[in-house]
C-alpha cells in the first residue's frame, strides 16, 4: 500500500533531485548521481578497493563495517543532510538500497547468518525537532530488502549532545553509557546487523555494539549509508 502512495505521490509531486533540487523525475538526477559516484566511489587511499570492499576502518565491538559511499564530494554530502534533516522517503531508499546491495555485492557479511537489524538511538532531542530517526528508516528499508526482522533493539538512556559537535575522544565520552537494551528484543546469541547514517569515530556504533554483546548478542556487523 505504501509503495502505490509513494507512486502516486511521485505523479502528484514529480521528485526533486536531492542535491540540485532540479525536477528530475528521480532521487537524484543523472549528472548529480554521476558526481556523487566520482567522487564518493573513488578507490581508497590504503587499500586501493571501492567503498564496499573497503575493511580500513576498524571499530571495537564491531566484525566488519560495511558501507556503499565514502563520505566525499559536496554532493554526497548535500544528500546526507537531507537524509537526517528531511526525512524525504526517496532519499531513505536511495541509500538504504545502496547499503543493502554493499552487502550484496561484497563477502564480509553472509545474511544467511543475520537474525536481526537494529539501529543506533538518535540524541532525543534531534528526534524532537526532526520528527524521526534517520538511522531507523534507513534499518526498515534494509531489512525490507534482505528480509530480515527489524527491532527497535537499542534505546537511548541519556540526553548526550550531537556527535558532529564534538571531538573524536569527546564522542565516546560523550555516548559511554547512553544506551540500554529495548526489553522487548529478543537480541541473545544473535548475530545482528546496526545501522547507522555515517560512520565517522565510530564512537556509537561501538558503543551499541558493547551493550549489545554485554546483554547476550553474538556478532555485531555495523552497515552505514557512508564513512569518513
Amino acid at each position: 500500500m505504501n509503495k502505490y502512495i509513494n507512486k502516486v505521490l511521485d505523479i502528484m509531486f514529480p521528485p526533486k533531485c536531492a542535491c540540485c533540487n532540479k525536477i528530475a523525475g528521480h532521487i537524484i538526477c543523472a549528472d548529480c548521481l554521476r558526481d556523487i559516484m566520482r567522487e564518493s566511489m573513488r578507490a581508497c587511499k590504503i587499500c586501493g578497493k571501492a567503498p564496499y570492499l573497503c575493511a580500513c576502518k576498524k571499530i571495537n565491538n564491531i566484525e566488519q563495517l560495511v558501507f556503499p559511499h565514502f563520505y566525499s564530494g559536496e554532493k554526497l554530502k548535500f544528500a546526507i543532510f537531507k537524509l537526517k534533516k528531511a526525512n524525504l522517503y526517496y532519499i531513505n531508499e536511495f541509500f538504504a538500497k545502496g547499503m543493502y546491495n554493499s552487502i550484496k555485492i561484497g563477502d564480509r557479511i553472509n545474511l544467511g547468518d543475520i537474525s536481526l537489524i537494529c539501529c543506533t538511538p538518535r540524541v532525543k532531542k534531534s528526534v524532537n525537532i526532526y520528527g524521526y530517526n534517520q538511522a531507523e528508516k534507513l534499518a526498515k528499508i534494509a531489512a525490507g530488502y534482505s528480509g530480515i526482522k527489524f527491532e527497535r533493539a537499542l534505546k537511548s538512556a541519556g540526553n548526550q549532545k550531537e556527535q558532529k559537535t564534538l571531538g573524536k575522544s569527546e564522542r565516546f565520552l560523550n555516548v559511554r553509557d547512553k544506551f540500554i537494551i529495548n526489553k522487548k528484543a529478543d537480541i541473545k546469541n544473535k548475530n545482528i546487523i546496526i545501522i547507522d547514517d555515517v560512520a565517522t569515530t565510530g564512537a556509537t556504533l561501538s558503543e551499541c555494539a558493547r551493550v549489545l554483546k554485554a546483554a547476550g548478542a553474538d556478532k555485531i556487523y555495523a552497515l552505514c549509508a557512508a564513512s569518513t
